[in-house]
C-alpha cells in the first residue's frame, strides 16, 4: 500500500533557509511553532515536521481550512525561490495592470516576435529607451547649435557690417589716387622750377651783382618750399593710413 504523503513533505528541514522561511509563515497566521530541546546540548533546535504538523493542527482547529493553507504556502515558497533567483540574474519581478486590449496586443508582438512575453516586454522597452536617448541627444544638439547662432548674432553686432567697410574701403582708395596724382603734379612742378633753375644758375655769371644776390634768396626760398611740400604730402599719406 502506497504511503500517504504529508502536508509537509516538500519542506527539506535540512535547509535551515526554508525552515525559518516556513515558521515565519506560520508566525504570519499568528501561529508559533514549538521548539524541541536536545537532550545532550540543552539547546533548542529548529522545528521539525512533527512541529510543523502540530501547528497545522492548530490553525485548523481556530481558521479551518488547513489544506488552503498548505497550497497558499507552497506557491509563496515557489515564488520567494523564483525571486531570489531572479535577483541572483538582475532580474526583478513586477506586477502592473495593463488593460486586457493591451495585454492581448502584448501577446500578439509576441508571437509574432517568436519571443516569450517578458522578452517581448524587454525589447520593446528598449526599442523606446533607445529612441529616447536619440531625442535627448538632437535636443542637445539643436540647443548647442542656438547658443552657437546666438554667440554670433551678438559678434556681429560687434564687427561692422561688410558693406560699410567696403564703402570705406574704397574711399581710401579714392583718396590714395588724389594723393598720387597730387603728389605727382608737385614732383611736375619741382621737376621744372629745377629745370628753371638751372637754366639760371648756368647764366647767372652775366646777372649783375644785386641779381645775383636776388637768385640765391630765390634758390633758398625755392628749397624750403620745395622740402615744405614734400613734408606735407607725406604727412597726408600717414593720416590716411590711419
Amino acid at each position: 500500500m502506497a504511503k500517504t504523503k504529508g502536508p509537509f513533505d516538500w519542506i527539506d528541514f535540512n535547509n535551515v533557509d526554508m525552515v525559518r522561511w516556513a515558521e515565519g509563515y506560520f508566525l504570519e497566521k499568528k501561529i508559533v511553532l514549538s521548539y524541541i530541546v536536545d537532550p545532550a546540548s540543552r539547546v533548542y533546535k529548529s522545528p521539525d515536521k512533527a512541529s510543523f504538523e502540530s501547528g497545522l493542527g492548530r490553525y485548523k482547529q481556530q481558521y479551518g481550512n488547513e489544506l488552503l493553507l498548505v497550497r497558499n504556502m507552497k506557491d509563496a515558497w515557489r515564488s520567494a525561490i523564483q525571486r531570489q533567483k531572479n535577483r541572483e540574474n538582475g532580474k526583478v519581478s513586477i506586477t502592473y495592470p495593463i488593460s486586457a486590449k493591451h495585454h492581448t496586443y502584448l501577446r500578439k508582438l509576441a508571437v509574432e516576435a517568436n519571443l516569450p512575453l517578458n522578452q517581448a516586454l524587454e525589447s520593446l522597452i528598449d526599442k523606446n529607451f533607445q529612441n529616447l536617448i536619440e531625442q535627448k541627444k538632437i535636443a542637445k544638439s539643436t540647443e548647442k547649435e542656438k547658443r552657437e547662432a546666438a554667440k554670433a548674432a551678438k559678434q556681429a553686432l560687434k564687427t561692422p557690417p561688410i558693406d560699410s567697410y567696403l564703402k570705406f574701403q574704397k574711399s581710401n582708395e579714392e583718396k590714395d589716387q588724389q594723393i598720387d596724382i597730387l603728389s605727382n603734379d608737385v614732383n611736375n612742378l619741382i621737376s621744372y622750377c629745377d629745370e628753371l633753375l638751372g637754366l639760371i644758375e648756368r647764366t647767372s655769371n652775366l646777372f649783375r651783382n644785386d641779381e645775383q644776390k636776388n637768385y640765391r634768396q630765390l634758390t633758398e626760398r625755392f628749397n624750403k618750399l620745395n622740402k615744405l611740400n614734400a613734408n606735407k604730402v607725406e604727412d597726408t599719406k600717414a593720416k590716411v593710413q590711419q
